[in-house]
């Protein structure tokens, strides 16, 4: 069998392994993932060699559950990006409120921050920048949720156009500030990302005819 034969069955095999409710399998990820987490508490660099070395694992098993560092990068955002959306929403019919989708923002972005280094060897090794559109992609997911559950866009406004847009938009911010292409704080960038979020979407301001944020035009009646 020669390696291109090889490389579908082991892809399947990783999605096999994703899926997998088996208690050894989720063992090894949760250690793998525990092993990312305590390096980048230490500030250590985050390498396939010092993930498997702290996880007692080997690389084999590693590359079975990740085709590489960027892969294990991609799914650790994939799980952060669930957990902050899911903290960020209203509870028990609650109305939207401004400060959960700036929460939501601060906590995104401690998070690229604890992970700063890992994140930008992910970033930096894609041509052209392939992980940001696979991180899109997974944000878009929860953007998705958020805007068919709880927001209310402007009439006529596609849900899966904007959640497209508002996810390519914020990680290419976040890509450029964790390969140092901006400068800003965690406090800075956050800020900026809910202050650029269109109003409707944490407001809970329904769409009403207007401007892109369900705004009415100046002087027109209530």
């Amino acid at each position: 069998m020669t390696r291109a034969d090889a490389t579908p069955d082991l892809a399947t095999v990783r999605d096999g392994i994703r899926s997998s409710s088996d208690r050894r399998v989720t063992a090894t990820r949760s250690r793998l993932f525990d092993a990312v987490r305590d390096l980048a508490a230490e500030g250590a660099e985050i390498t396939v060699r010092s993930v498997t070395e702290r996880a007692g694992v080997s690389r084999a098993t590693f590359y079975t559950h990740f085709s590489g560092i960027d892969d294990l990068a991609l799914h650790l955002q994939e799980q952060a990006f669930h957990d902050i959306a899911e903290e960020s929403r209203p509870r028990d019919g609650a109305a939207l409120d401004a400060t959960l989708m700036e929460r939501s923002q601060r906590a995104l972005i401690a998070h690229y921050a604890t992970y700063r280094s890992l994140y930008a060897a992910a970033f930096a090794v894609a041509v052209p920048r392939g992980a940001e559109s696979r991180v899109a992609e997974l944000m878009k997911v929860e953007i998705l949720t958020h805007l068919r559950g709880f927001a209310q866009p402007p009439v006529g406004i596609d849900t899966d156009i904007a959640a497209t847009y508002i996810a390519h938009a914020a990680t290419g911010v976040i890509a450029s500030w964790v390969l140092g292409e901006i400068e800003a704080t965690e406090d800075e960038l956050a800020r900026h990302l809910t202050q650029l979020m269109p109003r409707w979407m944490h407001t809970g301001i329904p769409a009403v005819t207007g401007d892109a944020d369900g705004r009415r035009p100046e002087g027109e009646k209530q």
